[in-house]
């Protein structure tokens, strides 16, 4: 009987984005020590990322390694150490792969050991060895969260993009001002003096979310190399240079609340996700509406087609359920920015749209050329015009396929503003609705709402295989 081993692969959370050693050890020795045992070997590589938390939206090879088993061309699966499979502190994930390896007969290798989940004290086994590496993460992530809160006190950079006008040193280990972006950054903000932020945006030539951040009051304390302990609203002196004194900010921040009226008139949207084009029904395609029925009944979000007609398959959502999933994942995110910047370099977006539409220019210029020539030979007797129709329509149908994708290509978007999608929690919560509303724009594409679940489309790819959506589960409905 043929053997079929499954190796998989995968970094370590502590390795984060450094070289990885270890990886190298897991490349050369797994598929090694598998052919000594005579096994056939199956490769399945996640190295770019950890299974911390269970994220394994991020692991496409973990994807296709489930299913293999379920399929049943997998055998055994050999890691380095168990953890590498799943590490998350709930033992959920990890139960989970355990249960699946024993109802498919799958057993689980070391390069040390071999263990198979479908016998009572290997199981046993299992269990105790996955509960240690759950405690472990524990340990770890209060250390962690420890050490964070420390340097968070002592006024330390927490790592990440700092905003404008500064730049991240990596030597000292702080944000520093970059002089290049200081003199628009001081521009902008003697502006805001006296200016709306739509204004200032209109003078400068940027984004108005762009503006509204960079007076919003976090952003203000940041350049006066400041920040609040959340717990006590305490001031704390942070370790960077200031670029802005607290008159200005005053200033900028009295001038910003003065310019806050209330007309009375209603608002242009209902809700943060209503009017903005972004929400659609994930089966018939139509614009989700708000929907609120008596007074005293919470908003809903739902779809209705053309005249009226509710569609079939769709359902109402709170306002209130379906705001705070989407935000979060948002906001879960772009607090990878960095990591974000770096799959739409490595997918070279802009480059790749450039060459899509030359190649869909060219493919239309052929198209056309072939067209004409069709119609010389058709003048010429060449040959009969009831012979050429079908020829005739059938280029007539490419050509305008052509340019619907040139359309597309062409009105897709350019390279994100990353600073105006640059967020914290804090942030987000220190914002109006209007301001969250156009980070929600920058950064989302549409929402597709299915029955159980709803997927995000961002403007940018959200891994490193350039997958642009993310799917997020719904409650049921509300009885």
């Amino acid at each position: 009987m043929v053997i079929n081993c499954a190796i998989y692969i995968r970094k370590s959370r502590e390795e984060k984005d450094r070289p990885s050693h270890r990886l190298t050890v897991q490349r050369e020795q797994l598929p090694a020590y598998a052919t000594s045992q005579g096994w056939q070997i199956r490769v399945y590589d996640d190295g770019h990322a950890s299974a911390a938390r269970g994220k394994a939206e991020n692991l496409p090879e973990r994807a296709r390694l489930e299913s293999d088993i379920r399929a049943g061309k997998i055998n055994v699966l050999l890691c380095i150490e168990l953890s590498r499979l799943s590490r998350d502190d709930t033992l959920q994930d990890y139960t989970a792969w355990l249960a699946l390896c024993s109802e498919h007969r799958v057993k689980l290798a070391t390069p040390s050991r071999t263990l198979d989940p479908s016998q009572t004290s290997d199981w046993m086994l299992l269990i105790m060895e996955g509960g240690f590496s759950s405690v472990e993460m524990k340990v770890l992530q209060a250390r962690m969260k420890d050490g964070r809160d420390q340097a968070f006190r002592e006024g330390k950079w927490l790592g990440g993009q700092p905003p404008p006008p500064y730049r991240y040193d990596h030597a000292s280990g702080r944000p520093v001002i970059d002089p290049d972006q200081l003199p628009r950054m001081q521009q902008l903000w003697k502006f805001a003096e006296t200016l709306s932020a739509k204004a200032i945006a209109e003078r400068l030539g940027m984004p108005e979310i762009s503006v509204r951040r960079a007076i919003s009051d976090e952003r203000l304390l940041i350049c006066q190399a400041l920040r609040h302990d959340p717990s006590t609203m305490e001031v704390i002196a942070c370790d960077w240079e200031p670029c802005i004194d607290a008159e200005q900010a005053a200033r900028i921040a009295a001038g910003r609340r003065s310019r806050k009226t209330i007309t009375g008139e209603k608002a242009p949207y209902a809700s943060l996700l209503s009017a903005l084009g972004v929400l659609f029904c994930g089966y018939c395609g139509a614009t989700i509406k708000t929907w609120r029925g008596r007074p005293t009944q919470p908003p809903y979000y739902g779809c209705q087609k053309k005249g009226g007609r509710t569609c079939d398959k769709s359902r109402l959502v709170q306002q209130s359920v379906l705001n705070p999933i989407i935000v979060g994942n948002l906001l879960n995110t772009l607090s990878q920015i960095d990591a974000l910047r770096g799959y739409w370099e490595r997918n070279d977006q802009t480059e790749a749209s450039g060459k899509t539409i030359n190649k869909l220019n060219r493919q239309r210029r052929e198209l056309e050329q072939k067209r004409q020539r069709l119609v010389t030979a058709i003048g010429d007797g060449v040959i009969e015009f009831t012979d050429a129709k079908q020829q005739m329509i059938t280029l007539k149908a490419e050509i305008e396929e052509v340019g619907v994708k040139l359309q597309m290509v062409s009105e897709a978007p350019g390279t994100p503003d990353w600073d105006s999608i640059t967020i914290t929690l804090d942030e987000w919560s220190s914002l109006d609705m209007d301001s969250q509303r156009a980070i929600i724009t920058a950064a989302v594409d549409r929402i597709d709402l299915q029955h159980s679940y709803a997927i995000i489309s961002y403007k940018f790819p959200v891994s490193t295989s350039g997958r642009r959506t993310s799917q997020i589960h719904l409650p049921p409905p509300i009885k």
